[in-house]
């Protein structure tokens, strides 16, 4: 599988979601997810692929730096609209040249880390990052939206899945 493929089918996900959940639904704390919203993990989400996309430029990602938009969510239609511009962007993406990736640990100042990356390898962080955003949405969507049917394999990682197969078949 190519990983344009996994980044489609991970967009399928929040595609889903956000075409099953009603505005008061998207926006309503969770008591599971901390307080948080569906939509604050959808935007959080979505802003990492955004910002990675933005940096082919500049050669320089830092996801502690990126734009962040909160009306992305408090709006469905918003979220859509940013799902299917990056879908596009991640499609048309031929960048494969090195990128520097600015990092920070610390809570004290924004001192950064470099580490040397590329566009493919952080597209495969930015895909196990929104896994585990769709694994608290599916958490958020048990108490919020129960009447949503998630589907087969929802927030869970391709890995897991084929463990969870071979396991069955012992």
């Amino acid at each position: 599988m190519e990983i344009k493929s996994a980044v489609n089918n991970l967009f399928d996900q929040l595609r889903f979601v956000l075409e099953n959940l009603s505005e008061k639904q998207y926006k309503t704390p969770s008591v599971s997810l901390s307080g948080s919203t569906i939509g604050q993990h959808i935007r959080h989400s979505l802003e990492f692929f955004s910002c990675l996309i933005n940096s082919k430029e500049s050669g320089i990602v830092n996801y502690d730096k990126r734009e962040r938009n909160p009306e992305i969510e408090e709006s469905i239609e918003l979220a859509l609209e940013m799902l299917n511009q990056l879908s596009v962007e991640v499609k048309e993406s031929l960048c494969k040249n090195d990128l520097i990736l600015e990092l920070s640990y610390s809570h004290i100042n924004d001192e950064c880390l470099k580490v040397k990356s590329n566009f493919d390898r952080e597209l495969v962080y930015n895909i196990e990052h929104a896994i585990h955003h769709l694994a608290l949405i599916k958490i958020g969507m048990i108490e919020i939206a129960s009447e949503v049917a998630l589907p087969q394999g929802f927030g869970v990682a391709d890995s897991t899945i084929r463990y969870q197969n071979q396991q069955e078949k012992v």
